[in-house]
């Protein structure tokens, strides 16, 4: 009776069962969406980033390369919109668009989605076969307040003797309000610039293979109201630059002159460094320092370089012409030589009294035999090396005899020494360097603190606007430092 009764029920339940699974099914797919929709808040989804106010995602948004900041759109429908306000960083290479020939009209396609500011524009070698298409870009960024532009362009024809540059289209001027650093390279600046233009918020400029006239070059310069760095390379049209700005600080010269020209600071009260090119020219090149009161750092010096005056000092292929100037000001020094000129870089010091750092650069494979260096003593003593010079930097140091002799010299007769820094460019190991301390003498050292130091480096590019370096001249890659490559004498 059980079986029948139970056999009578189970269909019942089946038909109630069906009826309610439509109800089932319903109430898991609420169930799911809800639970995307959790996943997708950020409050409640564990999604900490998201839950990051608008302004801090789009500043983050605004440091990716462009790729990758606008495929956040992608991550959550809170998303979606912040690209689009974000400020843009578009970095136009080949991870933007392999097909370089697309390019263009990938750059026309995000300048025109895009309607928040622009933090930075890069596009180098921009092609010029449609000037409309640029101009309309740089109308675009104008009206984005753009704040950083790193540009520069195909040349029309480039041959052995000629380069021809494109004209600087005046629309990239129209930018200038807003702009905080520039870096404008390989075309030809108007020979006239409206008198309305105005750069007040930008303190970082450099000009590469630019032609530029030197009345245009100084109208510039004086739009800069805050300008703190400046950096010049390959100039063309004229070989003067005469430099008068109450706020920079750095001033770098790439590359020196091929045929005659010159670099004269005229005024320059808050100028701390003077960055000059590591190697000369074949040219007449004239460096000359006016007026510069704070100048601190400065260099590299080189014998090539026919003529340098720096206030009254003047030296003729880095021979003081005269001995009764000197200059205080100046805390850090680099020479560079062919020649481990002892004798060179002893009347050198004489005319910077307060020098703390001295850096002397030799050419790798150029170097030749060291030049004697005369007799040094109390009764003509160089007043750097008896009170102030705590740091010595040899580059390109191979550890032969001439290398030796001369850095011996500042082991014995630098008083207050408290580094010597070797910068070697071959493999080192603890036998070598422990017949370095023998030939160096390092037992009879004149500053009983000095620490001698064997590294091996490989230098980079002086930075001419990363004003918090202290001593740019210092800034190299280290590798290889070995556990007996430093020792207290």
């Amino acid at each position: 009776m059980k079986e029948k009764k139970a056999a009578k029920e189970r269909p019942e339940a089946s038909k109630n069962e069906a009826a309610a699974a439509p109800k089932r099914r319903a109430s898991d797919g609420a169930s799911a969406r809800r639970s995307r929709k959790r996943a997708r808040d950020s409050g409640r989804g564990g999604d900490l980033i998201s839950n990051l106010p608008d302004d801090i995602l789009g500043t983050i948004i605004s440091l990716l390369p462009t790729k990758d900041g606008a495929r956040t759109q992608a991550i959550a429908r809170r998303w979606r919109p912040l690209w689009r306000s974000a400020p843009l960083n578009l970095h136009v290479y080949f991870r933007l668009c392999f097909d370089e020939f697309r390019r263009p009209s990938v750059v026309s396609k995000i300048l025109s989605d895009h309607k928040g500011p622009a933090r930075r524009f890069v596009y180098n070698c921009i092609p010029t076969h449609n000037p409309k298409n640029i101009d309309a870009w740089f109308h675009s960024l104008s009206r984005a307040n753009l704040q950083e532009l790193e540009i520069s362009f195909e040349y029309l024809d480039c041959t052995y003797e000629c380069e021809k540059r494109y004209l600087l289209p005046p629309s990239v001027l129209l930018c200038a309000p807003t702009l905080v650093v520039a870096r404008i390279s390989s075309c030809v600046f108007p020979k006239e610039i409206t008198p309305s233009l105005s750069f007040p918020l930008l303190k970082q400029l450099s000009l590469c293979r630019v032609s530029i006239t030197e009345d245009v070059f100084s109208r510039v310069l004086s739009c800069c109201h805050v300008l703190e760095s400046l950096s010049l390379e390959s100039i063309g049209d004229f070989c003067s630059f005469r430099i008068s700005s109450p706020t920079l600080r750095s001033v770098r010269l790439c590359s020196y002159f091929s045929s005659k020209g010159e670099l004269v600071i005229v005024d320059a009260p808050r100028l701390e460094r003077l960055l000059l090119p590591c190697s000369g020219s074949d040219g007449e090149t004239l460096v000359r320092v006016i007026r510069a009161p704070k100048l601190e750092i400065l260099g590299p010096l080189l014998p090539d370089i026919s003529k340098i005056q720096i206030i009254n000092l003047v030296f003729q292929s880095l021979t003081p012409a005269s001995m009764k100037h000197t200059m205080s000001s100046v805390k850090v020094l680099a020479l560079g030589f062919k020649v481990p000129d002892l004798n060179a870089v002893i009347d050198v010091l004489r005319c910077f009294p307060c020098l703390e750092t001295l850096y002397v650069i030799w050419e790798k494979y150029l170097k030749m035999p060291m030049k004697d260096g005369r007799e040094y003593g109390p009764l003509d003593p160089v007043k750097c090396l008896e009170t102030h010079l705590k740091k010595l930097v040899l580059t390109n140091y191979e550890g032969e005899e001439e290398d030796v002799g001369f850095a011996k010299f500042f082991v014995l007769n630098t008083k207050v020494l408290k580094e010597i820094k070797f910068r070697v460019s071959k493999k080192i190991n603890k036998k070598w360097v422990a017949d370095q301390y023998r030939l160096l003498e390092v037992g009879t050292v004149a500053s009983q603190d000095a620490q001698l130091k064997f590294i091996r480096s490989n230098s980079k590019f002086l930075d001419a606007h990363d004003l918090s370096i202290a001593d740019p001249f210092g800034c190299y890659i280290f590798e290889g430092v070995d556990a007996l490559s430093e020792q207290s004498c």
